[in-house]
């Protein structure tokens, strides 16, 4: 029986995100969705993801999976959380189509994607339930600009490294700049002479206030924040210490002190030596308030800030997603 575009699901698909773009993945998932009767919209940059955000918002999509990178899962939700809170937003599916996928991975969308597709399509077409998770966005706040809203924030040591991959990636062709490999080629040149002292990397010396948290007496070099909750597979660099939604790390420890405890940081196994006195934070809180900030990334997008101004990340509004 016909269902109206706003009752059926529908499929956005960024054809140019890393693992959409290999293999026939996007053309795969698209011949999927329509054999069951289900609108592909294609979105490829910023003016189309716009032009379909818009789309849903017109005819009141109930449901809409993506298939995509990080990036355009945040373009999407950055969109939505920005219109009034009486406006209805549909429900997002999000399955892996980038390179880290980690918003995906949160809510159980990375892995076989194709696969993932098909169950959700015929729980669908069955009438049975998905899972439903409520995920707050990120909120980035430096006035007069409009805020910001993602997921996973990054700045310094982090934002450099993820600016160079994508400098790494865009400059040249070959399986070790646009393959699986390119990523982990360019982070080893980058941090290979820095490890052995060859080399400073001009970081932004940040001063991060955090009600509830002491801070570090010397700059923060790497900053990062988060509404996602779940560990990424090893990777989940925060403590758990505190209270409030937004998960956060900063490091002011520099040299082998630094380069010794990577692994247990990037694991979320901090020891009690790793406090403020010795150059790190980490925990929960509501908000934190940056100064010095000149650069970030939110979901792998990269960003310019005005580091004469201090910058406010706080939880933002939430979304409804559906899991499988």
């Amino acid at each position: 029986m016909p269902v109206s575009s706003a009752t059926a699901p529908c499929l956005l698909v960024n054809p140019r995100s890393f693992s959409a773009s290999r293999a026939g993945l996007a053309r795969q998932a698209a011949a999927l969705a329509r054999a069951q009767g289900i609108e592909v919209i294609r979105a490829a940059d910023a003016t189309e993801i716009s032009a379909a955000v818009d789309l849903f918002l017109d005819r009141r999509q109930r449901t809409v999976f993506i298939l995509s990178g990080d990036g355009t899962v945040q373009a999407v939700a950055d969109r939505l959380v920005s219109l009034p809170a009486e406006v209805p937003r549909p429900q997002l599916l999000v399955l892996g189509g980038g390179r880290s996928n980690v918003t995906a991975g949160e809510l159980g969308g990375r892995g076989d994607v194709l696969s993932k597709l098909e169950t959700a399509l015929r729980r669908w077409r069955d009438d049975a339930v998905l899972g439903v998770e409520v995920r707050h966005v990120l909120r980035v706040e430096q006035p007069p600009a409009p805020a910001r809203h993602g997921f996973f924030l990054a700045a310094g040591l982090i934002d450099h490294a993820i600016r160079a991959c994508h400098r790494h990636r865009e400059n040249g062709t070959g399986t070790l700049r646009g393959g699986a490999a390119g990523t982990a080629w360019s982070l080893l040149k980058l941090a290979t002479p820095v490890v052995l002292g060859a080399r400073e990397l001009p970081l932004d010396e940040l001063e991060v206030e955090v009600p509830g948290h002491e801070a570090p007496a010397k700059p923060v070099r790497l900053l990062i924040a988060t509404t996602l909750q779940k560990r990424q597979g090893f990777f989940d660099p925060f403590a758990e210490r505190g209270l409030g939604t937004v998960r956060f790390t900063g490091v002011a420890a520099r040299g082998m002190s630094f380069w010794a405890r990577l692994p247990w940081l990037a694991t979320g196994r901090f020891t009690p030596s790793m406090d403020a006195g010795r150059g790190y934070m980490s925990g929960r809180c509501d908000s934190l308030l940056v100064q010095k900030l000149s650069t970030y990334t939110l979901d792998g997008e990269e960003f310019e800030a005005d580091p004469a101004r201090p910058i406010a990340i706080r939880r933002g509004p939430p979304l409804t997603f559906l899991t499988l």
